[in-house]
Formats: C-alpha cells, sequence, structure tokens
C-alpha cells in the first residue's frame, strides 16, 4: 500500500473512531437529568438521598406537594401567627412551602422526634417517612402508612408522582415545578 494510501485509511480509521465516540455520547449529552424525587430503587430505600424542602428549597415544588401530603397523613398540625393550632388539610396540599408548611414540619419533627425542628424537610425527614412506605403495588403505587391516614403515590419509571389539590392527575414531583 503506497504512502498516500496509508494516510488516507489512517485518517478515515481516526474519524470513524473519533465519530463513533461522539455519536455514542451524544444521547447522553442530550438526555435531560431528572431533579424529582427518585424511586429508581427498592421502596423501602428510596426516600434516603432526597433533597432538602423549606422555604428556602424547592419553596413552589410538586416535590413540596409530595411532603404535603405526608403532613396530611400524619394529621399534622400547624400554628398560626395568633398561636392557635391547626390540622394541616388535605386542601393545603398545594406546592407551596410557606409558614403553614413549615410550622405543620416543625410538629411533624417533634412527633417523629427528629433532631433538628427547625421546619426544613432533611435527611432525616425523608429517612423517617421512608419507614411508613409500603409497595409498590398494581400499577406503580405505593402507599404511605401515616399516624392518621393512608395515601397513594405513584412510583412509574423511577419518578414519584404526587396529586396536586385540584388537579385531579398524577403530577410528577419535580423539584422545580409545580403544577
Amino acid at each position: 500500500m503506497s504512502k498516500r494510501n496509508r494516510a488516507v485509511a489512517m485518517a478515515s480509521a481516526v474519524l470513524l473512531v473519533a465519530g463513533g465516540a461522539v455519536t455514542a455520547m451524544a444521547p447522553a449529552a442530550n438526555a435531560a437529568d431528572y431533579h424529582g424525587i427518585d424511586g429508581n430503587s427498592y421502596v423501602y430505600d428510596d426516600w434516603q438521598d432526597e433533597e432538602n424542602l423549606g422555604v428556602d428549597d424547592y419553596a413552589q415544588s410538586n416535590a413540596t406537594a409530595l411532603w404535603e401530603t405526608v403532613l396530611w397523613a400524619d394529621g399534622a398540625m400547624y400554628e398560626d401567627e395568633d398561636g392557635d393550632w391547626h390540622p394541616f388539610k388535605k386542601n393545603k396540599i398545594d406546592g407551596s412551602f410557606g409558614p403553614e408548611t413549615e410550622s405543620a414540619t416543625q410538629w411533624w419533627q417533634n412527633h417523629y422526634g427528629i433532631p433538628e425542628n427547625d421546619g426544613v424537610v432533611t435527611d432525616d425527614c425523608w429517612l423517617s417517612a421512608q419507614n411508613r412506605l409500603n409497595g409498590p403495588y398494581a400499577g406503580g403505587t405505593v402507599q404511605y402508612w401515616g399516624s392518621a391516614r393512608t395515601v397513594t403515590f405513584k412510583r412509574v419509571s423511577g419518578k414519584y408522582r404526587v396529586k396536586l389539590r385540584g388537579t385531579g392527575s398524577w403530577k410528577i414531583a419535580y423539584y422545580d415545578k409545580v403544577g
């Protein structure tokens, strides 16, 4: 083979390998990362590595709605600005981590003996709540067995889903999206 033909063959081989690497990397580079409540493992360890939630952390999100559902299931109470206590009702599940959700989270933390009682959902909160998850059941449903009631979430393709007040449909529990 002549020098010229060898050079062309080498250049072609290099381009083919490089092109294959780019093609192989393209799907991963284009795939959007999922930033929501993860359900890719066993139910008993789904929530052990979730993000913090609070007035400063994902305060407007479907992940917050999932947490509010936990509060409602456990019969959480919140304290209003006058110092009066009220039940955290189902109609409070709106994906907005405001003063009522913060207060109900403090109640929940105290109720379950979570060391920090600051109204921020941390690893300790997620781990404690995770202990009351059961399933999966038919249709990818997972139940949370709360102190006051049992609630159902969906877990499809590794993504938790929650129902928000008034929507009637399942919403993916994203950290950075509500509704």
